[in-house]
């Protein structure tokens, strides 16, 4: 085996560990174990599904489907299982933008992290 593939085994083996995973695999539990949050979920995807549908075919969706689509969205923002659940994805999130950035960088030799204001698209947070 190359050592990329074993230090990419090692990484993997690191993000199961990692407490950012494990918040995120607790607050998947608690969001199953929770009949009213799979319920708004589950009507929220379907919206979401509905309205892409409709503007893929150059429709546009009627107002009382965007008004249910965003009612089903602040819900959802205030089911706390699912607020949590998304905090900890973003957590998650952040890890994995940093271990991107790293290989990035070994990839180009530049620092995405050093952001200039002619060149700012690959950065990873502006100004």
């Amino acid at each position: 085996m190359s050592q990329v593939i074993e230090k990419a085994a090692e990484l993997a083996a690191a993000l199961e560990e990692c407490a950012e995973l494990q918040a995120v695999k607790a607050k998947e539990d608690a969001v199953k174990a929770d009949p009213a949050a799979e319920a708004l979920l589950s009507s929220y995807f379907e919206m979401q599904h509905q309205l892409y549908h409709i503007q893929e075919s150059g429709g546009e969706p009627d107002a009382e489907l965007i008004e249910q689509f965003n009612s089903a969205q602040e819900k959802m923002e205030k089911n706390m299982n699912i607020a949590e659940f998304y905090k900890a994805q973003e957590e998650l999130g952040i890890i994995l933008q940093q271990v991107n950035a790293m290989i990035s960088k070994a990839l180009t030799g530049e620092d995405p992290d050093e952001c200039s204001e002619e060149d700012c698209a690959g950065c990873a947070g502006c100004h």
